[in-house]
């Protein structure tokens, strides 16, 4: 009995990260990219939007211009989310917008692929953390699957359905809000991603944020 409360204790660790257990009970919602172009829900900064199949996927891509530019997902403000996206694995410098007030005001997890005949080059930066990983050569112009947990006590990334983050960094003071969600594109970069998906996970409430 010990062994098997403990394994169930075990369980609910990795499905708070977000991680390789799922729960019935909650179904991820699919945001619809192609609205971008239309400006629906979304608020763009510098950027074309683009609709098109790529490698199977309804993706957007985004136009390289001067500058930085940004796509804001205002339609849900966020307290606690897993947020999910398909990063294609082409040379780009893209992020995600997380905890937005307005175009002036967010964090962002940052993604900057190259492509090199001998591999894959991925570098994480989110605040003053950083991560780079090398993945497959194999693996330039395909998807990579990308998990965001954002939570009130840490931010982490999760990378092609793996259940050991490769970036987590813990938030001190802990979150007392949250906010928007959306797309950064670094100076000068193009952006091509795909299935922008989220599963709320917790609600503010003004009650608990001192938990």
């Amino acid at each position: 009995m010990a062994g098997f409360r403990k394994l169930i204790s075990e369980a609910a660790k990795l499905f708070y990260l977000g991680v390789g257990i799922s729960d019935p009970g909650t179904i991820p919602r699919k945001v619809d990219l192609w609205k971008i172009s239309s400006g629906e829900s979304w608020r763009v900064r510098n950027r074309t939007a683009t609709n098109l199949q790529y490698k199977g996927k309804d993706a957007v891509r985004f136009e390289a211009q001067p500058s930085e530019g940004l796509a804001i997902y205002d339609a849900i403000e966020f307290f606690g989310a897993k947020v999910d996206i398909s990063l294609a694995g082409i040379n780009q410098h893209v992020g995600l917008i997380v905890r937005a007030k307005d175009e002036a005001h967010f964090e962002v997890v940052s993604f900057q692929v190259q492509s090199e005949p001998q591999a894959l080059h991925l570098t994480i930066d989110f605040g003053e953390a950083k991560e780079h990983v090398v993945l497959p050569a194999d693996l330039a112009g395909e998807w990579i699957s990308v998990r965001v947990v954002l939570a009130q006590l840490y931010t982490a990334v999760f990378l092609n359905n793996q259940n050991v983050p490769t970036l987590k960094v813990s938030a001190n003071p802990p979150y007392a809000e949250g906010g928007w969600v959306g797309f950064w594109m670094a100076d000068g970069s193009e952006a091509l991603l795909a299935d922008l998906k989220y599963i709320q996970t917790r609600k503010k409430n003004t009650s608990d944020l001192g938990a």
